[in-house]
């Protein structure tokens, strides 16, 4: 049995490594997930595929679903496609769903 509470991550994707040889963590696969889908273990879900793993805070427009992004010089969100600050809010998901929907 091998375990990790944390060590190199991969730089694409932000998650951990696979593999005892690259002090990878264990990896929860998708029988894995369904049986906590099943079991109705839904905070150990959020905490195994989003918190330990690549948790990322992204701005989303109310209006058009769009990500934006956070401006610095504002210091508030800004929607790429409405230009405006005014219905954007901070959400949190994994950096590889990031990379997904981008």
């Amino acid at each position: 049995m091998h375990a990790r509470g944390n060590g190199p991550r991969v730089m694409l994707t932000r998650q951990p490594t696979e593999g005892r040889a690259r002090k990878g963590g264990l990896r929860v696969g998708e029988m894995e997930r369904d049986c906590l889908i099943a079991y109705g273990a839904s905070m150990l879900i959020f905490e195994r595929l989003m918190v330990s793993s690549d948790p990322f805070e992204v701005q989303v427009c109310r209006k058009c679903g769009l990500l934006g992004y956070y401006s610095h010089k504002l210091k508030t969100g800004i929607c790429s496609s409405c230009k405006n600050g005014d219905d954007v809010s901070t959400m949190q998901l994994p950096y590889a769903c990031k990379l997904l929907i981008q």
